[in-house]
């Protein structure tokens, strides 16, 4: 990998970024609910942890998956990929600089919850990782859809479909036991049980690490197809 083509393009995503207005709301939506939400039931008790371990799930999950499909959709339709392949540039290195800029945002937003909780040292610090393992799979699963879609509207479409259904499924799973035993092998299920302070177990590290691997691989296809097709 080459050093100078991630900060090349971690710099040139933070300046596009901060032209684009939608995709920096997207980074604050969830933070300012949860916001709202403790306020109104404040006092009553475990609605804190609740709507914290709710609302954090969504933004590690739909907030990355949003913001990298969109990124890389609009850049597919200007030819950047194109440019891209010519450059060199290999998937590790486009995502570490995409998914740079994306993973920085989201863990800083999310640090907000942090505010609502009660947490020690220990266990903000298992919630921070958690939120960036989540949102480091949600990114790859917002490059595959936007390596995957023909241009930005196709993108966001197939962004909120699927992020919604990885971002509710945790909540779902709460009243509805055939939805659990579905959610429990996602990504986005495993975070949920880490975000609410459950403890971190050997089966939800590997549903995470297979997560990780598929859609990797899916998103290494898509990527040289990409470039191919440009």
């Amino acid at each position: 990998m080459h050093v100078q083509n991630i900060t090349a393009l971690f710099y040139k995503q933070i300046k596009d970024s901060l032209k684009n207005t939608p995709v920096l709301v997207l980074f604050i939506v969830f933070p300012i609910i949860a916001l709202v939400m403790t306020q109104a039931m404040k006092g009553q008790a475990g609605m804190d942890s609740l709507f914290v371990s709710m609302f954090s799930t969504m933004h590690c999950v739909f907030t990355p998956i949003m913001a990298t499909s969109s990124i890389i959709a609009e850049e597919k339709e200007k030819n950047t990929l194109r440019v891209l392949f010519l450059s060199n540039v290999t998937l590790k290195e486009y995502l570490l600089s995409i998914g740079g800029f994306v993973l920085l945002a989201n863990l800083i937003t999310g640090s907000i919850f942090l505010l609502f909780t009660e947490y020690s040292v220990k266990q903000s610090l298992i919630f921070m990782a958690s939120l960036a393992i989540g949102s480091l799979i949600s990114l790859v699963l917002g490059a595959c859809l936007g390596l995957y879609s023909k241009n930005a509207a196709a993108a966001s479409g197939m962004a909120i479909s699927i992020g919604m259904i990885f971002a509710f499924m945790p909540m779902l799973a709460n009243f509805n036991s055939g939805i659990e035993a579905i959610s429990k092998f996602t990504f986005s299920g495993q975070i949920s049980y880490f975000l609410a302070g459950k403890d971190v177990t050997v089966f939800g590290l590997i549903v995470l690490v297979i997560n990780f691997v598929l859609l990797f691989a899916i998103a290494t296809v898509l990527y040289s197809k990409s470039i191919k097709e440009d």
